[in-house]
């Protein structure tokens, strides 16, 4: 089968992406933030990830057998009285318009469960026979936590909480109270390891038992008007309670305009740092409700493997603690866990429905845009940037950060999610421990006590990270050992653990080689590793791209292709 799996809807809608998964294998994916560059691609139909996937795949779509969309939309605009298109055909002209995506016919338009396109993201590309799935996020058409099992390529759900009892609402409403935004989990993530947890039931709002928890707050059976979700209303729910059972007051924020920037930025009454007890008091409460559900599904299904999904999976402190539970022998959580993976969940569900056998995941999720070094030297060239081209990259940019500078490091295919794993990076030695707040401040403009997470070769992972254990997706934390906390000490969070990325020369040669020729000056192979991209705007997709933020953000060199950048004191590339 060919398969163009999507998420996005015009108006309605978050982190839109496209997937084109052909005969079980995928073929190419991309998210839409990267080609408009507009973070999260809100309310935005998926149509130059489309475009792109049908290119990777010389495809039109008169090629595609089954567009798969992520979210069951019939039903969840159904179930709230909001209005839907007479049949498939208006509903696939809204979604890929013919004057953008000609076509002599249409291809079957299916619309999946969201639940089970997370877990089908989770599972049939797990590579794992069996096992339990677990999908947590802001909430699904009905759902906001699911729980099931996949056995020989069926996937059975259990049961599920109603969106008013979300743990991502949850997390979200504390992040808004500490006046760092509703879509900031990752923000609070870092912060709540510089905090002591309080009260993890937030005044009698959470309970707790060996295998569930309750809300005492929200209503279960909430559901919104004119709407097509239940967030703002079930994060008003979780404010007025904050507000009168916390002895700290919400920190406002509003917009402001910076003269320095020329946009107007949020500003915040006081430092959310001062909320970072808070913020460990909902990384704890989480983590808590988190793990009676895993223990409650694993004795339910009598599995040891955990499959994870969902917005929540991309707490990687959770996930650490998850791995490190006794119940779970065997962990993997979908590196795409936000809603950009259901395009690729949806597309591999369809796909094994048809009889396909879906490839599994190799360790990169690297399916988006390329560009050869002919394409990347004519940007150059037109560009007016002076640049060389050594003979071996991968050692001409680790010389540039043996001698302490920070470098764009951009090669091969785009990546899907947040993570940059090495092929849309801003890279550098991960020592002095000083390095951290250089990268932060000076360079991607972001708060202090943001943590950063290191790429090693995966030959290592004993020494510095205490395991062998593959861990190619940077979305679990594991425990430094004493030689790794010498070893990299800007990528060693307060709470003595890192998000470490295992770096495979089978899946990644040239950035293994990378890795390997810092080591050679350092004396250990691992290197710093942060998205590339500026403050408040997505990865870096194009050669343009790299380009604009290289000469915007302070960066000493860029590695575009097999070219070097170098930032010289006049201010030109040299």
């Amino acid at each position: 089968m060919r398969v163009l799996g999507v998420n996005g809807w015009p108006g309605a809608s978050h982190d839109g992406a496209a997937c084109l998964v052909v005969d079980g294998d995928v073929i190419a994916l991309a998210e839409e933030e990267r080609f408009t560059r507009d973070k999260h691609a809100y309310g935005q139909a998926p149509l130059h990830a489309a475009a792109h996937c049908l290119a990777e795949g010389g495809l039109t779509l008169d090629d595609i057998d089954v567009v798969a969309h992520g979210w069951d939309l019939p039903t969840l605009f159904g179930d709230r009285g909001l209005d839907w298109f007479a049949d498939d055909a208006e509903a696939l002209e809204h979604l890929l318009p013919k004057a953008l995506f000609p076509r002599s016919r249409d291809p079957r338009l299916t619309f999946v469960n969201h639940h089970l396109a997370h877990a089908a993201s989770a599972y049939l590309l797990s590579g794992r026979d069996r096992g339990a799935v677990l999908v947590l996020d802001g909430q699904g058409e009905n759902e906001s936590t699911t729980l099931a099992v996949g056995i020989d390529g069926r996937i059975k759900t259990l049961r599920s909480h109603s969106p008013g009892w979300s743990l991502g609402y949850f997390y979200a409403a504390v992040c808004e109270y500490a006046g760092l935004g509703t879509d900031a989990a990752g923000k609070m993530m870092g912060l709540a390891s510089y905090g002591t947890p309080q009260d993890l039931t937030f005044g009698g709002a959470l309970g707790f038992t060996d295998e569930d928890f309750t809300v005492g707050v929200v209503p279960p059976g909430l559901r919104s008007t004119g709407g097509t979700d239940e967030e703002d209303a079930t994060v008003r729910h979780w404010a007025a309670h904050l507000e009168k059972t916390l002895q700290q007051a919400p920190n406002r924020s509003r917009r402001r305009f910076d003269p320095r920037t020329g946009r107007y930025a949020r500003v915040t009454d006081h430092d959310p740092f001062d909320y970072r007890d808070l913020a460990a008091t909902a990384q704890a409460a989480l983590e808590r409700a988190v793990m009676a559900l895993v223990r409650g599904l694993l004795r339910e299904t009598g599995e040891t493997t955990l499959l994870v999904a969902g917005g929540v999976g991309f707490n990687a402190t959770l996930n650490g603690k998850l791995m490190r539970m006794p119940e779970v022998e065997d962990l993997f959580v979908q590196p795409l866990a936000g809603d950009q993976g259901v395009s690729l969940g949806a597309a591999v569900w369809v796909a094994a429905e048809g009889g396909d056998r879906i490839k599994p995941m190799n360790g990169s999720v690297a399916w988006g845009p390329q560009w050869t070094p002919e394409r990347i030297r004519h940007v150059l060239d037109a560009s007016g940037a002076a640049y060389t081209e050594p003979g071996d990259i991968a050692a001409a940019t680790a010389g540039v950060l043996a001698r302490g500078g920070v470098a764009g490091w951009f090669q091969g295919r785009a990546e899907g999610g947040p993570r940059a794993l090495g092929h849309r990076s801003m890279v550098a030695v991960p020592a002095p421990e000083s390095t951290r707040d250089h990268v932060n401040i000076r360079i991607k403009d972001r708060e202090a006590w943001r943590p950063f997470a290191p790429s090693m070769q995966e030959e290592a992972a004993e020494s510095l990270i205490g395991t062998s254990v593959p861990l190619p997706y940077m979305i679990v934390t594991t425990p430094v050992t004493d030689a790794g906390a010498e070893a990299m000490p800007a990528v060693v969070h307060r709470d003595r653990t890192t998000r470490p990325q295992t770096v495979s020369a089978a899946v990644d040669p040239l950035y293994h080689r990378l890795i390997g020729a810092v080591g050679e000056h350092t004396g250990t192979p691992v290197v710093l590793n942060t998205s590339f991209n500026g403050r408040d705007e997505p990865v870096v997709c194009s050669p343009q791209d790299a380009l604009a933020t290289f000469h915007r953000v302070p960066l000493d060199a860029l590695a575009l292709g097999p070219f070097l950048l170098r930032r010289s004191t006049g201010g030109a590339g040299a």
